[in-house]
């Protein structure tokens, strides 16, 4: 009773009694406890993660003479497999392998490749299985899933595709389980084809496909989405000012309306009478917020609404729809509702509705975003990164006016006395800093700042002015910079670049002077 309750000490006492009792009985043939009785209390260590108990305990059974059997390790292997405890299973399996008189069986070999594959250790999964295939144990269904549910875990579509077949090869029937594993590897790695021909298959020999199984061709069809809209989705900044959209060429990223084959399966997990829950419609969402179907994502969010309520990554993932379609309201709206709904919107949420702000340049929510998350509680745990920095800096250099450029300045100040740009340990010395990797909108508000701030130093007298070096990398970022210097400081700063590191700017002392000097005017 009390191995059952997780009374582990307890059980252990129970045991030591017994074991004193038994020690002072006359009668020899019962002079200790019988082997359940070891097992249970072995089983009460093991569920509560005390391996050194049950290692000693163990070494004590075979003093007094009662040997642990194969159903011992195997129930003490299930533990550990339903836990993730691999390295615990891995050492139960070698110490049953040396046990004498014991020989493993499939499930305990099984349950050991089950614990590694819940704890993503694909390769000594793998490992184990091949030398349960290599000692010729005759296979069985539960085995191959299991070794399979490793390879989805690890992201090895292949060898969990290539397990399926040489299971039908060897006369071992697939079950829903294995099918349904082999959808999560496809979905795991982005193989949304294969996912759905899965799923046909399944069709076919009528197998029931439950939630899980969907859910992991809808993940497969979201992930494709993504990388193809960063494929098609892609902006260049132009040093006048301004977003260009690089359409994609490549004709295999137009064609496929993933978020449609999303929609699909939604459709027929609900004329299936399938239990659609929230990764369900959060990766229907997403894979509709890829594409920029913002209206399909909105009617999502109903739909989700009547059957669960709307989590974070749907809201969103909505938002980023709307964000991809250039719909600032909706988007603004889907924040709220967030909100109202009781849910605390996260970094990620705030850097989507940004970014909806950026592609429909609206430059004073944006900015007012900036604020409310730098004052945000910080139990709230929301706080700007370089993502967030990069889009507010991006909207406000296209906004017009002096109040937008003097806002960019204020965010740039915040975002550096956060630690998120120009850190300490990003500046070779004081005299030279690494452009290198800003967006440009970024680079333009980080010279104003850096000159600002060595005006600022010699007037108080706080630094000896030298040449000054800006890394930019040898691109269009030098030329960018080049003229920010020339044409937007004032006086005009001018540059030139070493024969020997064509990558950098570099400000001679007498300009950095005669700059200094033109501050104090």
């Amino acid at each position: 009773g009390y191995a059952r309750r997780g009374r582990w000490q307890d059980a252990y006492r129970t045991l030591a009694a017994l074991e004193e009792k038994f020690g002072s009985s006359d009668d020899k043939d019962n002079a200790v406890p019988s082997l359940n009785v070891y097992q249970t209390v072995l089983i009460a260590f093991v569920e509560a993660g005390e391996y050194d108990h049950m290692n000693s305990l163990l070494t004590r059974m075979r003093r007094r003479g009662v040997r642990p059997t194969v159903f011992t390790y195997n129930s003490l292997l299930k533990i550990c497999a339903q836990t993730a405890r691999w390295r615990e299973a891995v050492s139960i399996l070698s110490q049953c392998q040396r046990e004498p008189g014991v020989n493993p069986d499939l499930v305990t070999f099984t349950s050991t490749i089950r614990a590694c594959a819940r704890a993503r250790k694909t390769d000594k999964a793998m490992e184990i299985f091949r030398v349960v295939k290599d000692m010729g144990v005759k296979m069985d269904v539960y085995c191959y899933t299991t070794a399979m549910d490793a390879c989805a875990k690890g992201r090895r579509w292949k060898v969990a595709l290539s397990l399926l077949d040489e299971m039908k090869e060897k006369g071992i029937e697939p079950n829903e389980v294995s099918y349904g594993v082999a959808v999560s590897a496809c979905g795991n790695g982005g193989q949304w084809e294969k996912a759905l021909e899965l799923l046909e298959q399944m069709r076919k020999e009528n197998m029931k496909i439950n939630t899980i199984t969907y859910n992991s061709a809808i993940a497969a069809l979201a992930k494709a989405a993504r990388s193809e809209s960063r494929q098609q989705r892609r902006y260049d900044y132009k040093p006048g000012g301004g977003w260009s959209k690089v359409e994609s060429s490549n004709p295999a990223y137009n064609d496929n309306d993933l978020w449609k084959k999303a929609l699909d399966l939604v459709d027929c997990m609900e004329k299936e009478g399938v239990r659609r829950d929230s990764f369900t419609f959060s990766s229907a969402i997403s894979t509709c917020g890829a594409a920029g179907r913002w209206q399909e994502s909105l009617d999502l969010i109903d739909a989700m609404k009547r059957v669960t309520k709307p989590n974070k990554i749907a809201y969103t993932s909505a938002i980023t729809a709307c964000a991809n379609s250039e719909k600032w309201e909706p988007a603004f709206e889907l924040f709220n509702d967030m909100k109202n709904d009781g849910l605390q919107p996260d970094l990620v949420a705030y850097n989507a509705l940004i970014n909806a702000g950026t592609m429909s340049n609206q430059p004073e929510q944006v900015f007012g975003l900036w604020v409310e998350m730098c004052n945000t509680d910080k139990r709230e745990k929301v706080s700007p990164d370089i993502v967030t920095l990069t889009e507010v800096i991006a909207t406000l250099d296209r906004g017009i006016g002096k109040i937008n450029r003097e806002r960019a300045d204020k965010v740039f100040s915040e975002a550096v006395s956060r630690g998120i740009i120009l850190k300490e340990d990003s500046l070779d010395s004081s005299w030279e800093v690494d452009l290198s990797r800003m967006s440009f909108p970024v680079a333009r508000a980080a010279c104003r700042f850096i000159f600002r701030r060595i005006a600022n130093a010699a007037k108080n007298g706080d630094l000896d002015v030298k040449d000054f070096s800006l890394i930019t990398g040898a691109s269009k970022m030098r030329e960018y910079v080049r003229e920010v210097l020339r044409d937007e400081l004032k006086p005009a700063v001018f540059c030139v670049v070493p024969k020997l590191e064509q990558g950098t700017l570099q400000v001679k002392e007498k300009v950095m002077r005669n700059y200094i000097a033109g501050q104090s005017d």
